[in-house]
């Protein structure tokens, strides 16, 4: 499994969705979308997620990566993927130390200077680009563009999520960014990955759950694979 570079992927990812923002402002929202509800723009890319982490405090994420055939897609596994706040600046940013994984899994660690998004967005984004692009092929760049589009158009929808034996407030954030798409019949029949991000201001770096899911199409259809990164005390999430 591949992860890009961090920073300059989400940044990357942030820029591209900039870019459209003025011309997906004339489109037509979704029609499921709420007057004053939060844009999933604003939720992942302006917000300063960690804000709510001092120096010291440390954000422990659940991954878990299911796969209904291991000789075709690969083992399933679990781990777990630490964030570390390191240091405050003036601006509300933080330094962090960002450690993918354990054991034999485990990447080096990475030290992230003044960082305003949660970067385990990024470690998200990255392996669901590179996720899809060794289950459907495609060029990276184009899967990075359509992937980023894909935020412009999202569903968001405020729920209830069970944190530490508490319900609280959050949102969810789900796409499709693959679907009708102009080579959609390129995509091996892979092309309805979804992607839900949930996010709220009540936990520590606002990321609650991060969930990538893929079924083939073709029959018999019994190709199923998710990944999923979830902030550890949260429960009763549903199952992909």
């Amino acid at each position: 499994m591949r992860f890009y570079g961090l920073g300059g992927f989400i940044v990357a990812v942030a820029l591209m969705v900039g870019s459209h923002a003025v011309s997906a402002a004339d489109e037509p929202k979704p029609a499921d979308a709420a007057a004053g509800q939060p844009k999933a723009t604003d939720l992942i890319f302006e917000r300063k997620h960690l804000t709510n982490v001092g120096t010291g405090g440390e954000i422990l994420y659940k991954f878990k990566r299911t796969s209904s055939d291991a000789k075709v897609l690969g083992v399933g596994f679990n781990d777990d993927i630490a964030l570390k706040v390191t240091g405050e600046k003036p601006d509300n940013n933080r330094d962090l130390l960002l450690q993918i994984y354990t054991g034999d899994r485990a990447r080096e660690p990475q030290k992230l200077e003044k960082f305003s998004i949660n970067p385990v967005f990024a470690v998200f984004f990255s392996q669901a680009v590179s996720t899809f692009n060794q289950l459907a092929g495609g060029q990276v760049n184009y899967l990075q563009k359509s992937f980023s589009d894909g935020w412009l158009k999202a569903k968001v929808e405020p729920i209830k999520v069970d944190y530490k034996g508490k319900k609280i407030d959050a949102y969810r954030i789900s796409m499709t960014p693959f679907v009708g798409d102009k080579y959609e019949s390129k995509m091996q029949g892979w092309e309805g990955a979804k992607y839900d991000v949930i996010v709220s201001d009540k936990v520590p770096g606002e990321i609650v759950d991060l969930l990538a899911t893929y079924h083939n199409r073709y029959p018999p259809a019994l190709l199923k694979l998710s990944e999923r990164t979830t902030l550890d005390g949260v429960t009763g999430l549903e199952s992909p």
